[in-house]
């Protein structure tokens, strides 16, 4: 079933490559704000460097498992924030993503999430890699539509551990014929 995804990925203006130990402070300061937690389904706030530490520590194991194939997104320098094409508790590939504020409204992300699926689609051997966002991040929303992600027509109540409550979500979809 397809092959191990590339631990360095390059773009126009990115870095984007496998996370290390010495990412741990910079990635828990970065995501230690609340508008950006409360936007993902399982990063806890506030966000200490210790989870920070497990978060690397579990990646590099569900890396190794090809379970998971998270990347630090940089500018080649500076850690910006994290982008995942993941196995949900379907069995599906799932893209998740976030962005440290400073670098908000620039494009990164969906610069990011074009090399992360196009390398998804190559290496995974899957026909299709979903999505979601929570209904209060339109942000979000526009981002999956630019990559050409689709509505499932069915919303979700996703548990958010940030919020400790389930909220509404969207779920998306992306079908490797309709990526461009």
């Amino acid at each position: 079933m397809g092959f191990l995804m590339r631990e360095f990925l390059q773009t126009d203006r990115l870095l984007l490559r496998r996370p290390k130990l010495s990412d741990a402070s910079t990635l828990a300061k970065n995501f230690n704000n609340p508008d950006i937690a409360r936007m993902t389904g399982t990063m806890p706030y506030p966000y200490f460097t210790r989870a920070a530490d497990f978060w690397i520590y579990n990646k590099t194991a569900q890396w190794q498992a090809k379970q998971s194939f998270a990347y630090v997104i940089t500018n080649q320098q500076e850690f910006m924030g994290v982008i995942d094409i993941f196995t949900n508790g379907h069995g599906d590939r799932e893209l998740g993503y976030w962005i440290g504020e400073p670098y908000w409204g620039h494009g990164y992300i969906t610069e990011a999430a074009n090399a992360i699926l196009s390398e998804g689609f190559k290496s995974l051997g899957v026909d299709y890699i979903d999505a979601g966002y929570f209904t209060d991040n339109p942000a979000s929303g526009r981002v999956l539509g630019k990559l050409g992600f689709m509505s499932r027509n069915f919303e979700s109540n996703i548990y958010c551990v940030a919020r400790g409550c389930r909220f509404p979500g969207i779920e998306l979809r992306l079908m490797r014929d309709a990526f461009v």
